[in-house]
C-alpha cells in the first residue's frame, strides 16, 4: 500500500510540472543509506563523505556535484522536513522508506517533491540501498 501511495504522490508532482534551478534542489538522504560501519558521520555534513565506495552516499554526492544541486543526510523525518522547508530550497528529491516518503510530502507541501524509496537488504534503519538512476531521473525532471 506504501508504495502505491508514493507512486501516486509523485505521479501528482510531475502533473504539477514544477521545475527549478540546480542550486535550489536538493536531494535529500536518510542516514541509514550510509554504511553503519563507517566512520565518517555524514548527517552534520554529506562532504565528510571520503567516498570510498561502501555505500552509495559516495555517488550521490557526485551525482549531486555533477547536476549543481544541494544534498543532506538526515537522521529522522524532523530533520528532514527542516532541510527540505528551508530557505533557498524550490524543491526536493528525498530517499527514504515509504512511510517517512509519505510524511515528507505532507510536511513540504507546497513544494514539488519526489520521492525515491530505498532498498532495505539488512531489514529497516541499516545499511540501506537505493537505485541511483531512479535518482538521477528524478534530478533530471526538476531541472528540464
Amino acid at each position: 500500500m506504501g508504495r502505491r501511495i508514493v507512486r501516486l504522490m509523485n505521479m501528482l508532482t510531475r502533473l504539477r510540472r514544477s521545475r527549478c534551478a540546480p542550486e535550489r534542489l536538493l536531494i535529500l538522504l536518510p542516514s541509514c543509506l550510509q554504511c553503519s560501519e563507517c566512520e565518517q558521520k555524514v548527517t552534520n555534513d554529506v562532504a565528510n563523505c571520503k567516498r570510498c565506495g561502501r555505500c552509495k552516499v559516495k555517488d550521490l554526492v557526485e551525482l549531486a556535484e555533477r547536476y549543481g544541486c544541494r544534498i543532506a543526510a538526515a537522521t529522522g523525518g524532523r530533520l528532514a522536513l527542516e532541510l527540505a522547508k528551508s530557505d533557498g530550497v524550490d524543491a526536493v528529491v528525498a530517499v527514504a522508506c515509504e512511510k517517512e516518503i509519505q510524511q515528507g510530502f505532507k510536511g513540504v507541501f507546497p513544494k514539488p517533491a519526489l520521492g525515491v524509496m530505498n532498498i532495505r537488504p539488512h531489514g529497516p534503519c541499516k545499511d540501506t540501498d537505493v537505485d541511483l538512476e531512479e535518482v538521477e531521473e528524478a534530478v533530471r525532471w526538476f531541472l528540464r
